[in-house]
């Protein structure tokens, strides 16, 4: 009887050994899954080293970026998990970010100069930016996109484009752009050639000045893409002049632009900066 006893505490103690063995490894998976829920993905974890930000909601107009001469913008008609991810003020030269977005109807991020102090261009002497970027493939940011260097004047009010990369297949024309496009001529600069194209938004599209009007759209599209480079800015405009296309007398900002029209993709830029020089 006693033998039986001593039989059955033994087989309770393993029993609890075995338990406390399987409580230890129960906590040790769970402390690992619990580390691993806490890491953050490596963009994010570039972001804080260098100062930055992330934002996903709609910015209503220009916001400045601390640390820095250059502001951004976000806007998002639908769509889930749209961000910009600001990489700080010591990363790239500054304007540096990343873009984000699943399936809106329509995304815009930017980040580069704001003005909007009743100047035109010229008063910036020559504006110019340096970058380099990778994205995700054709067709993840949908037909109607466009990657590059983009802005509005005032007095008149007119949205234009300097792009050098896009997400759909085939280079852009005035199928994509729409609005009535038309070519308004072509010319070379920066190692490439660019058609100029005009095209008018009607009434009732959104604008910086929340107006129901029409207005016009000035595009420069590169007609080989490319991921790196410099933009002369300042020159697109000078050449828009010679073909009659003239910008407004507020020059209201000059940002590096990631649109897409719809689909499932990202935007990662190592470098953005601008400057300016004198003649």
């Amino acid at each position: 009887m006693r033998r039986g006893i001593k039989m059955k505490k033994l087989n309770y103690g393993i029993i609890l050994i075995v338990l406390a063995i399987f409580c230890v490894l129960l906590i040790s998976c769970k402390s690992k899954k619990d580390q691993t829920d806490q890491e953050i993905d490596p963009y994010i974890s570039k972001m804080q080293q260098n100062g930055g930000a992330v934002f996903s909601g709609n910015s209503s107009g220009n916001r400045p970026l601390p640390g820095t001469s250059y502001g951004y913008e976000i806007w998002s008609e639908s769509g889930t998990d749209n961000r910009l991810i600001w990489y700080g003020p010591e990363y790239g030269g500054g304007a540096a970010f990343r873009a984000e977005w699943r399936y809106p109807r329509t995304f815009l991020g930017r980040v580069g100069l704001f003005w909007n102090e009743g100047y035109p261009y010229t008063h910036y002497n020559n504006v110019y930016c340096d970058f380099e970027f990778t994205r995700s493939d054709a067709g993840s940011g949908g037909s109607t996109s466009y990657i590059g260097i983009y802005g509005w004047t005032k007095d008149p009010m007119i949205e234009w484009y300097i792009v050098e990369d896009w997400y759909g297949v085939g280079v852009i024309g005035p199928g994509r752009i729409g609005g009535g496009a038309e070519k308004i001529g072509e010319f070379n600069i920066d190692g490439g050639l660019y058609f100029i194209y005009k095209a008018t938004r009607p009434a009732g599209s959104g604008n910086i000045l929340g107006v129901h009007e029409s207005f016009s759209q000035y595009f420069s599209v590169r007609q080989t893409a490319r991921q790196s480079g410099s933009i002369s800015i300042s020159g697109h405009f000078k050449e828009w002049e010679k073909h009659g296309l003239i910008l407004g007398t507020n020059m209201y900002e000059a940002k590096f632009l990631v649109e897409a029209g719809s689909g499932e993709g990202w935007f990662d830029a190592s470098h953005i900066s601008f400057y300016r020089k004198e003649d």
